[in-house]
């Protein structure tokens, strides 16, 4: 999976990320961990700051944050 590999080397597990408005009003600017990729292509399992369990994320809709 080329798709997977592009998203490890981008985002890799344990990277925090922040959500960007395009994911919706629910999801915007929320913050997270990376767990890992997801099963689809450009695909990543984040646990964001307080939930109890991951969700999966379209590349497009995180940003990495600088620490």
């Amino acid at each position: 999976m080329a798709g997977s590999a592009q998203a490890e080397l981008k985002f890799p597990p344990g990277s925090r990320i922040q959500v960007k408005p395009g994911a919706g009003p629910r999801l915007a600017a929320r913050t997270g961990t990376v767990i890992r990729t997801g099963y689809y292509p450009k695909s990543l399992r984040v646990i964001l700051d307080g939930s109890k369990g991951p969700i999966t994320l379209h590349m497009d809709y995180v940003a990495m944050i600088d620490t």
